[in-house]
């Protein structure tokens, strides 16, 4: 069957997203780097990649014996936007973000993993879904909630595993520079305003894909959520310069939620072999 402009799948293939209909769990996990999809290796058993289109890198691996997808998504709302819609269609049917966040609260040092709740609106792709209906709007996050049973089981395995972990709400900007109030030459004046309205807002931290993770993903029928590791602070200017320890810790903890997110292992299934249990 030929592709059309208004459906451009072609037999069960995804056009953006390197996977057909069938062949994918349902829990995913969306770093945004492709970089990144290969260190989940490091945390899953058979863990192997399946393809990469464009910004898209995909692997599907095992965490005793339940089987966990991560798909990187790029930076910026438009193409997490396309990972999302097409991976719902290819039947998964859970999405948590993991990546990384600017801090806004001296509080929040350079290495803490997060569990965000809610993010503001502002996004440029996120802004075509609806909010949230009848959801909270404190901190102005105006209906950008992550599903609480992805943040229950995020919360249940980081006391199982032993890693810290803090609640957050977000902005997201599909802006690395300006719009995250990083000053760039002749626009001083524009980027300390951005900053300081950032900081208004009241939330946590600022990164790029969270809101159209939580959007696209209600939107989509899925449960979303995002876990992210402050590689920065805004306020003490401070830079985690390894990231690699907090990464791990990340992915380790959002593949044990992405376990217990998962349909139920039966009893008789013995844990696959290799993998950091």
């Amino acid at each position: 069957m030929a592709r059309s402009a208004r459906d451009p799948w072609r037999d069960g293939a995804a056009p953006h997203v390197p996977a057909r209909l069938g062949t994918l769990p349902g829990v995913c996990l969306l770093p945004g780097d492709p970089a990144r999809v290969d260190l989940a290796a490091r945390v899953l058993a058979d863990f192997e990649i399946r393809g990469q289109n464009r910004e898209y890198r995909l692997g599907v691996g095992r965490l005793r014996g339940t089987p966990i997808a991560v798909c990187s998504t790029g930076i910026g709302g438009p193409s997490t936007e396309i990972a999302i819609v097409e991976l719902a269609r290819l039947g998964v049917t859970t999405v948590l973000r993991t990546g990384g966040m600017g801090a806004l609260r001296e509080r929040i040092a350079p290495g803490t993993v997060c569990a965000v709740t809610a993010a503001v609106p502002g996004g440029g792709a996120a802004s075509w879904y609806a909010a949230d209906t009848g959801s909270p709007t404190g901190t102005g996050t105006g209906g950008r909630t992550a599903d609480a049973q992805v943040t229950r089981a995020l919360h249940a395995q980081a006391a199982s595993l032993g890693i810290g972990l803090t609640e957050v709400t977000v902005a997201s900007a599909d802006s690395y520079y300006l719009g995250q109030g990083r000053p760039l030459a002749g626009y001083e004046r524009e980027a300390a305003e951005r900053y300081s309205a950032l900081r208004a807002l009241g939330v946590d931290g600022v990164d790029m894909e969270t809101e159209t993770v939580l959007a696209v993903g209600r939107a989509m029928g899925l449960r979303a959520g995002a876990l992210l590791v402050a590689h920065a602070n805004r306020v003490t200017d401070g830079w985690l310069e390894d990231y690699e320890p907090a990464q791990l810790d990340m992915l380790r903890l959002a593949a044990h939620a992405a376990r217990a997110l998962a349909d139920p292992v039966p009893a008789s299934t013995p844990p696959a072999a290799g993998g950091r249990p």
